[in-house]
């Protein structure tokens, strides 16, 4: 279900509740709400503040009166001062009264969909891409964290095109240099949506990111902690089983030096010990914050090594109508 909210200005946000997507499969469920999808590999989440679990609740409404001169007039500024993308609309004009949010939602969730199955480093009209150009193949992605939650729509009427501002958070596994790689990114994302001859057409979805745009605050399902735990247990449990010559795909990245032989891995403290996690409204994931142990055995030159190290980690987990998904575990100084 949509729930349809109309701010200042005309602005509506699309709530989208009780529906799960991955990939081509739909799935219903009363309490969770995702669709995954995937984009570019070198947006930072530092910029956001999470908060705590349970308060990421309710939808961003547009300033009003002078206020939203004043924010037109930065976002311009920053636009031309600062760089970046073209300013997303800053008010609405009236819908034609034929078009529902839900229709409008479901077109940029179609087009979405069709993104997270293109094979291509660089699928066109879409709003992700690979950073690494040479060499790149066997791509998949995924896309997490509901994009069409508390989206921001806007309809100009001398274009006859309906706006779509929402945020993804998007992994893209592939192939590199012979090595399997993870790059997981969070986005802000564009639909732009013609309304045409009585029907809506997805012109094209792309990365966005600009001054002055609308906020995206979508809600946080309150996943139990045990759940996340047991998730993100499993997935160093993993890194420390699959690590070669260095930690796999979505793990940290630690490794021996080059050319160290007989390398052997193991866990030396509990990493959920001190462990506490946040929502993150804008992406609706949770950010764990801990410290692992980790020691690594190795061959170097003919001498028997063991280097140790117990850093604080940032863990990006997703949750999903199937459960809790770990997107990836970095050193917090990475992140």
């Amino acid at each position: 279900m949509v729930d349809r909210q109309t701010g200042v200005g005309g602005e509506r946000q699309a709530n989208v509740k009780g529906s799960y997507y991955e990939g081509n499969v739909h799935k219903s469920t009363h309490t969770h709400h995702h669709r995954h999808y995937g984009t570019r590999a070198n947006v930072d989440l530092r910029e956001d503040e999470a908060t705590e679990s349970g308060s990421g609740g309710g939808a961003a409404a547009a300033a009003g009166g002078g206020g939203l001169g004043v924010v037109v007039v930065l976002a311009v500024l920053g636009y031309f001062i600062f760089g970046g993308d073209e300013p997303f609309p800053a008010t609405s004009d009236p819908w034609p009264a034929e078009v529902k949010q839900e229709a409008v939602v479901a077109a940029a969730g179609s087009w979405l969909d069709k993104c997270a199955k293109s094979p291509s480093a660089t699928p066109a009209n879409c709003p992700q891409s690979i950073v690494e150009t040479s060499d790149v193949s066997k791509v998949r992605w995924a896309f997490y964290g509901n994009p069409l939650e508390a989206a921001v729509i806007h309809y100009t009427e001398a274009e006859s095109r309906f706006d779509m501002l929402g945020t993804v958070m998007v992994t893209a596994d592939y192939n590199a240099s012979k090595e399997l790689r993870r790059v997981v990114t969070p986005a802000k994302y564009w639909a732009k949506v013609k309304w045409v001859d009585g029907r809506l057409d997805v012109q094209e979805i792309k990365e966005h990111s600009a001054i002055g745009d609308p906020g995206v605050v979508k809600q946080d399902p309150k996943v139990p902690w045990e759940l996340v735990a047991a998730k993100l247990s499993e997935a160093f449990t993993r890194c420390v089983r699959d690590a070669k010559s260095a930690m796999p795909a979505g793990c940290p990245e630690w490794s021996p030096p080059s050319g160290a032989e007989k390398v052997k891995w193991s866990s030396t403290g509990d990493p959920l010990l001190t462990a506490r996690a946040t929502f993150d409204p804008k992406f609706a994931i949770y950010r764990v914050k801990g410290t692992y142990e980790l020691a690594v055995r190795y061959t170097w030159l003919g001498t028997t090594k063991t280097d140790t190290r117990n850093p604080t980690y940032e863990a990006w987990i997703a949750p999903t109508a199937a459960g809790p998904v770990v997107l990836q575990i970095k050193d917090a100084t990475t992140v």
